[in-house]
């Protein structure tokens, strides 16, 4: 019989004077506005805010300049060395990458990468191609298993200066084994999509499953112990009505998240 673990994440309850020293590295000149909940700092142009544990969304640090806009197109981007380099130094600087753990149950790796967007605009004469923004990733593997969701991700988006217009980061500070439970199998998994899909009162009786793959679903807050838990993530494409009649060949999808333990 299959096992799969489970494990505990705790996000860091950050003190105030860290909060406004990340707030001023990133050029916001604000007051603190301070609650139970959550550190928030803004000015004209710029905001920053972290979410304190207990919180929905705990761990998550969200920032964003006003004073440039995402679909703006600019002459040259940020090169993506560059960019990678600034993140490294900023997660490192105030200690926002997860931390390593001494568990062997407990085989974290964590990575960031970056990417380069681009548009096709029409002026009514002609189409062109502009660049938009220089963007970092991350991915996160626990025991070889993609780890997902709002609070196990970074992204920071670049335009054309060394300092991002925008931070999404939703991390931990630190992760722990909480459990050891029975892995539920591909094929059980498959019987209850059958079985939920068969209740629905709509039409779409006939489906295809497209994708099913496993992975930790880092979810908003919810209760006490704060599980990470891993899921099923089913694609299924239904049936298009009148196809034929409207020259598709694609039904529309759906995802469903079922849980991968018992």
């Amino acid at each position: 019989m299959s096992q799969i673990l489970l494990y505990r994440m705790k996000p860091e309850r950050m003190k105030p004077n860290k909060f406004t020293e990340i707030a001023r590295h990133l050029g916001t000149k604000g007051k603190l506005v301070e609650t139970e909940e959550a550190l928030a700092i803004h000015d004209s142009e710029r905001a920053l805010a972290y979410a304190q544990p207990g919180g929905r969304f705990a761990g998550l640090l969200f920032y964003i300049d006003q004073s440039r806009g995402v679909a703006q197109g600019v002459d040259k981007l940020i090169d993506s060395k560059s960019a990678e380099h600034w993140a490294t130094d900023f997660l490192d600087r105030f200690g926002l990458a997860p931390r390593k753990v001494e568990d062997k149950r407990v085989k974290l790796s964590f990575e960031i990468y970056t990417y380069e967007d681009q548009s096709i605009t029409f002026d009514r004469k002609e189409r062109r191609r502009i660049k938009l923004k220089t963007e970092i990733g991350s991915k996160i593997e626990l025991n070889g298993i993609r780890v997902v969701g709002p609070r196990a991700k970074v992204r920071i988006v670049f335009k054309d200066q060394e300092r991002p217009i925008s931070i999404h980061r939703g991390l931990w500070e630190s992760i722990e084994f909480y459990e050891e439970r029975e892995l539920v199998r591909e094929h059980d998994i498959y019987m209850v999509l059958k079985e939920k899909l068969a209740k629905r009162r709509d039409s779409r009786a006939y489906y295809d499953v497209i994708d099913c793959k496993i992975a930790y679903f880092a979810r908003e807050f919810c209760s006490d112990p704060d599980i990470l838990a891993p899921f099923y993530f089913i694609e299924v494409e239904y049936e298009a009505a009148n196809a034929e009649k409207m020259g598709i060949t694609q039904g529309p999808r759906q995802v469903f998240l079922l849980p991968a333990y018992r």
